[in-house]
């Protein structure tokens, strides 16, 4: 069964939870109008179309880029209740992290819900922010609990990864990114295997495809870009920028001569600190990881998560539980690659999500949406209001009293931080 598919193509995107971003699908357990979460006055206060609501819109600009810290999500997790959203923002009026958007505020995600597969189990590899989840990625564990990178000098990731044991078993891997290479964490060892956006867009015309691709998005980490344009869906990017930048991948595999082998998986890396009703299951973690990290084992809350392919069920919602190890555990069994964390016997192979026992669907709708990236969003004022220092400093971002400026800023220079130890191990950014 293994065999049916001979491309893995995973996408990951940022900072969204699925109440917020997919609790419309029909057939999912997702919650959206009608409930309510206390501020940090103890207000209850009422869950909201964002689209719908001038003051937010698509991207939320000027508001509070809702708290995705270790300790943030552990406030919000509220030992359970899982209500406690509004209590990591500092104003009370601010209630991005409650709103959410609709189906047809999120084109791609209608496309695959009437044609292939939704997630509505899948978290995220710990409760933690951005970093910390995309080496979990890469790698099936951790060794940092935040974005330390801009703070301290920090030396390159040791931990093995999926693109070890595909070299070691001969397989082809490919990592593509847009500004910042995400394996930059590892330094240049994995510079080999790094390709621009660009070249993934040919390689899928022409079915140059490796057998494990995976793809990042825009994050407006250069110097030149600003708040508010990048296309991950991270606060404040125009979510239907990251919209277009999901169909047009879609796209150049569905028309591409390989599309009856592959498999797209399109996932995020956290949660954002926008709310969800579901309490994150517990995973073990390594002696090596506690002692670097202190990680409870709390899985992230819940994320998107959609496959694409012939082999993708159709119409369907998984109700299996699901986290980022379940799509490596789904490489490992296709390539018949070894162990990797001790993750690997507890996270369910995403494989039980697909569909084997039917004749495989090659019919690949195009989506009734735009083909190219368009450009949505705007600038957001609010990230425009310091100049940005080439090297982080912690003096720097403590002299930033306002918390909505505060946030961005921290999130731009962590960015710059993984930007500057990428360049100085030589990649071609």
């Amino acid at each position: 069964m293994a065999k049916k598919i001979e491309h893995l193509v995973v996408l990951m995107m940022e900072n969204r939870s699925f109440d917020h971003m997919l609790g419309w699908v029909p057939g999912a357990d997702g919650r959206q109008a009608g409930f309510q979460y206390p501020d940090r006055n103890g207000v209850m206060r009422n869950t909201f179309h964002l689209a719908a609501d001038p003051a937010y819109g698509y991207q939320g600009c000027d508001k509070e880029d809702p708290s995705h810290s270790y300790s943030g999500g552990r406030t919000q997790f509220a030992n359970g209740a899982m209500n406690g959203f509004l209590k990591t923002t500092s104003n009370p009026n601010d209630l991005f992290a409650i709103g959410y958007y609709k189906a047809d505020d999120v084109p791609f995600f209608k496309g695959v819900a009437q044609h292939y597969t939704i997630c509505d189990r899948y978290f995220t590899g710990i409760l933690s922010s951005t970093y910390p989840n995309r080496v979990y990625m890469h790698a099936g564990q951790t060794d940092r609990n935040s974005n330390t990178l801009p703070y301290v000098e920090q030396p390159p990731s040791t931990l093995p990864t999926i693109w070890g044991l595909l070299q070691a078993k001969g397989r082809k891997g490919r990592y593509y990114y847009n500004d910042l290479p995400v394996v930059g964490l590892w330094g240049a060892k994995y510079m080999q295997i790094g390709r621009k956006y660009e070249q993934f867009l040919v390689d899928a015309a022409i079915g140059n495809l490796a057998d494990v691709s995976f793809i990042d998005p825009f994050f407006g980490a250069g110097e030149g870009a600003s708040m508010g344009v990048s296309r991950d869906d991270h606060p404040h990017a125009d979510i239907r920028d990251g919209q277009a930048f999901l169909n047009q991948i879609y796209n150049a595999l569905r028309n591409g001569p390989r599309w009856d082998k592959t498999l797209l998986i399109v996932n995020y890396d956290e949660w954002g600190g926008f709310y969800d009703h579901v309490v994150p299951p517990v995973r073990p973690v390594s002696a090596a990881e506690f002692a670097a990290t202190g990680n409870d084992g709390r899985l992230g809350f819940r994320v998107p998560c959609a496959i694409l392919g012939p082999r993708a069920r159709r119409k369907h919602v998984s109700h299996h539980v699901f986290d980022s190890n379940s799509i490596l555990n789904l490489i490992r069994w296709r390539f018949r690659l070894g162990p990797l964390s001790v993750r690997d016997n507890t996270s369910l192979n995403l494989a039980y999500a697909l569909d084997f026992a039917n004749p495989p669907n090659f019919f690949a709708p195009r989506f009734n949406f735009i083909e190219s990236l368009t450009g949505f969003g705007k600038e957001c004022s609010s990230g425009l209001r310091f100049p940005l220092p080439a090297i982080p400093t912690i003096e720097f971002l403590d002299n930033i009293l306002d918390p909505v400026q505060r946030a961005l800023v921290e999130h731009k220079l962590e960015l710059r931080s993984l930007l500057t130890l990428a360049r100085r191990t030589g990649w071609p950014v």
